[in-house]
């Protein structure tokens, strides 16, 4: 099993060093998180500090940028990384769109399916000489002189992962895409009985099968030396649950599971105001099924019961490890990349 170590820093002088700890601790990947930093940022930051690590945009808000200049950061970071880059790219919600980034708000999953087809489409005619003609329903490409065409990469097309949660998205990452990304608060359940078969819908569109997807990891991971530090990571994680929970997009999720806390149970408590107090919603059984929480002894086995054979990758945040030396965590990359 592969990897990744989600990189969060929030500062883009701090990303060089956090990737190359990343590689030295024997990860096979990092997510980059698009926070405060653009994630395509620290990429470029990262592959010039290191040899063999890839680096993923976990995610690349994809709507706010044309088609053409996401294809040119993309296509500039292969170059640079040898081929180590994945382009994660994701629709965000609306209120993101519309109120933080300014823009307006179309059908997600008929745009980023036009998204994701005016990419190629530009990236063939930089790799094999086509003619650029991209005519789709939100994005037309017609112009590309040589000046401003950087020509063929050795490492080819840059992977294009798309984090997809809900049924159609899920169906349009089958058809259209290298690899999931699923996002971080995902139930076991809702992984297994929605996203994989609606998958493997839009897998038979495009001729493949489930194993021709590269499938991330879904839910936490949490790690502690000590029942105290699993204490602090239990009651952290449950915080970070709730504050997904109170959120209209995770209301099936939590329904499907017939736990008799709601979406609209967390979502009163954040009128009031109570961020840390809604985290007391979250019972020990909703947590198991958004996460795997273990001592370092313990965590390789827990991890393989909960994933193994099922994904090709899975994530690794750190902000949910407590007392961890370097040298424990590179011990349990290792352990994890056997699963």
């Amino acid at each position: 099993m592969h990897v990744y170590s989600m990189v969060r820093p929030k500062k883009l002088s701090a990303i060089p060093d956090a990737i190359a700890r990343a590689e030295r601790l024997g990860y096979d990947g990092t997510t980059l998180l698009e926070l405060t930093v653009p994630p395509t940022l620290s990429a470029a930051a990262g592959a010039m500090v290191t040899e063999k690590i890839k680096m993923m945009t976990g995610v690349f808000v994809a709507f706010p940028r044309s088609p053409m200049a996401t294809a040119y950061d993309a296509w500039s970071l292969n170059e640079l990384s040898g081929g180590r880059f994945q382009l994660g790219i994701g629709s965000q919600i609306k209120a993101h769109l519309t109120r933080r980034f300014g823009m307006d708000f179309q059908p997600p999953v008929r745009r980023m399916k036009d998204y994701i087809n005016a990419l190629r489409a530009i990236w063939d005619c930089w790799q094999n000489g086509t003619r650029l003609d991209y005519d789709g329903i939100y994005y037309k490409h017609n112009l590309m002189i040589p000046y401003y065409n950087p020509g063929p990469l050795e490492s080819g097309f840059p992977e294009i992962h798309l984090a997809a949660i809900n049924k159609y998205m899920c169906r349009l990452c089958g058809e259209l895409a290298d690899g999931h990304l699923p996002g971080d608060p995902i139930t076991w359940k809702w992984h297994e009985e929605v996203m994989l078969p609606n998958l493997e819908i839009g897998l038979e569109r495009s001729g493949r099968k489930l194993k021709d997807l590269d499938l991330g990891g879904y839910g936490f991971i949490g790690c502690a030396t000590s029942d105290a530090g699993i204490d602090k990571v239990v009651k952290g994680l449950k915080e970070r649950v709730a504050l997904y929970a109170s959120t209209p997009e995770y209301k099936e999720m939590l329904s499907m599971h017939g736990w008799t806390v709601s979406q609209e149970d967390f979502a009163a408590m954040t009128r009031e105001n109570k961020w840390e107090e809604m985290g007391n919603l979250v019972t020990d059984e909703m947590l198991e099924a958004y996460a795997v929480i273990a001592k370092p002894d313990a965590l390789p086995g827990a991890l393989k019961k909960r994933y193994g054979g099922k994904v090709n990758r899975i994530q690794i945040d750190e902000t949910w490890f407590e007392g961890l030396t370097d040298e424990q965590v590179g011990n349990l990359v290792t352990e994890i990349k056997k699963i």
